[in-house]
């Protein structure tokens, strides 16, 4: 008997409550769910501050698996303390993009076991081994690090899942989902495939002196070559984690998306997110995908997908909204958008820009060009889209001369169509090539040249919306309007609060009254 696991979801609970992206429902702790249920192990799933606030929850479950990013290690230390303090037994299995630093982690958080990379196929081999219910030999098991007489040790790395695995061995959990308060208004994400086809390279040094060579295996036409860096610089852009973690896309089957899918819908969830780092890149080519330019854009496979789950009868009636994000402008075009709009998916494209500056997109490894997305913001917009264009403020290779190109770029995409600008601050990620570079700081003065203009160009936007009619759905209450209650758009549109109470998931048709800054608009309920 290995009793009963509790799976914490931390992911952007930092040191201890979500502050942004609370209507998001990540894959990762479905994921860790999907596999305990294959075993037949007992589980549940909490949010971090939910576990916080509650301490007792902890008393009911055996052992814990936390799901986390490295922002969130204050908030994973504390629930640590917790369940020490009330259990001298039971398990701490820890995950997800936090384990990208084992040697900290591990002294920092003291783990029984850290899961290093893709969980599925470690977790099964644990659960084989019975490793909840006795002692195991962990040194022959893949993918995982563990402290070994006080001392950090790194097992070598697992060998991540092919596209079958994904499609067939192991299924996300669907029935965990009501484990989630408010999960009916939620977006749901829905992974449909794996890794990042990016494999260029920053020009900018590493910390510890490692720089380009200008070998060109980045550009060459052979899909391995470019896998190849013979100065072992991580792949991707050069803030990003994803490729060198995770490798190259493998998409799921259209039946396993569309199994996962139809489950969720009749558990009541209405806001699906199609998942990946890149959604352009689904059955895009041979693999390995190295390229993120080249093929382009598989679009038989993404309307066979989309179809197919346009046929689902809560879609076909309106009252569940399929949304995709992440897009390379570079695979953005007219076709792209014809089979979206065909497929009756409304959506909002979040495009990556990073930077206005070509020269600058260039060396910190971005593919594509600014004027890529100026064209897909206006492509997007053409069929009725409401593009989202993302930058990041305190790269490296920051200037006064890209901050002015930014600035401008910003104002170009927005006259474009772009509905929104989405900045953030700059954060080393451990396995990035800038891991070891210094945090943006709220006081940068580039920084704050850039977040005004941002700010300015989404309370424009939002006006736009004072008196229109939005259908959404009432998700919790507000956190800093006393009376109010938050509300969600199911199809496109901003974020809102209403005076009065709603119970979760009641359908609402809000018209926006009052622009309350440039994330959040006021309504009033008509319907």
């Amino acid at each position: 008997m290995t009793g009963q696991v509790l799976i914490i979801d931390a992911l952007s609970a930092g040191s201890g409550q979500r502050t942004s992206s609370r209507d998001t429902i990540g894959c990762g702790p479905r994921t860790i769910a999907g596999v305990l249920e294959n075993h037949g192990t007992q589980c549940a799933i909490r949010r971090a501050e939910e576990v916080l606030s509650k301490k007792g929850v902890l008393k009911r479950f055996d052992h814990l698996a936390i799901s986390a990013m490295t922002m969130d290690l204050i908030v994973v230390q504390k629930i640590a303390k917790i369940w020490r303090y009330n259990r001298s037994k039971g398990r701490i299995l820890l995950g997800g993009p936090i384990a990208s630093d084992p040697d900290i982690i591990l002294k920092q958080i003291q783990p029984d076991v850290l899961v290093i990379g893709e969980g599925e196929g470690t977790l099964d081999e644990l659960l084989e081994k019975d490793f909840l219910g006795e002692e195991i030999p962990l040194a022959d098991i893949h993918g995982i690090a563990f402290l070994e007489d006080n001392k950090p040790r790194v097992n070598k790395s697992r060998t991540v899942l092919s596209s079958q695995e994904l499609s067939e061995r192991f299924h996300p959990s669907t029935t965990r989902i009501v484990d989630y308060q408010a999960y009916q208004a939620c977006k749901v994400y829905v992974e449909i495939l794996r890794g990042c086809s990016n494999f260029k390279r920053t020009k900018y040094p590493l910390a510890d002196g490692r720089k380009c060579s200008e070998c060109n295996n980045c550009d060459s036409v052979d899909s391995l070559t470019r896998m190849e860096c013979p100065e072992d610089i991580p792949p991707g852009c050069g803030f990003c984690s994803v490729p060198g973690t995770w490798g190259p896309p493998r998409s799921r089957t259209a039946t396993s998306i569309i199994q996962e899918v139809r489950e969720l819908v009749n558990l009541g969830v209405h806001r699906i997110i199609l998942e990946a780092p890149g959604f352009l890149d689904y059955m895009r080519g041979p693999e390995p995908l190295t390229d993120p330019c080249s093929p382009p854009a598989n679009l038989a496979a993404i309307e066979d997908l989309l179809m197919q789950l346009n046929s689902l009868p809560q879609v076909s009636d309106g009252s569940v909204h399929i949304g995709v994000e992440n897009m390379k402008a570079c695979l953005f075009t007219d076709d792209v958008a014809q089979i979206l709009k065909k497929s009756m998916i409304s959506s909002s494209p979040n495009i990556g820009l990073e930077t206005g500056s070509e020269h600058h997109m260039r060396q910190i490894g971005k593919c594509g060009s600014p004027e890529d997305v100026i064209r897909a913001v206006k492509v997007a917009k053409t069929y009725d889209m409401k593009p989202f264009v993302y930058f990041i403020y305190g790269l490296p290779g920051e200037t006064a001369e890209t901050t002015e190109q930014s600035v401008k770029l910003m104002r170009s995409v927005s006259a474009a169509g772009a509905e929104r600008i989405i900045l953030y601050g700059f954060r080393p990620l451990p396995g990035s090539a800038f891991a070891k570079y210094p945090e943006s700081s709220l006081t940068d003065k580039f920084g704050l040249i850039l977040r005004r203009e941002a700010e300015t160009i989404n309370r424009r936007k939002k006006e736009r919306y004072l008196g229109e009619l939005i259908r959404g759905i009432a998700a919790e209450p507000s956190k800093t309007h006393h009376g109010f209650t938050m509300v969600y758009p199911l199809d496109e549109g901003p974020l809102m609060t209403v005076l009065g109470g709603y119970s979760a998931g009641t359908f609402l048709f809000v018209r926006v009254t009052r622009v309350l800054s440039s994330g959040l608009v006021e309504g009033e309920v008509v319907s």
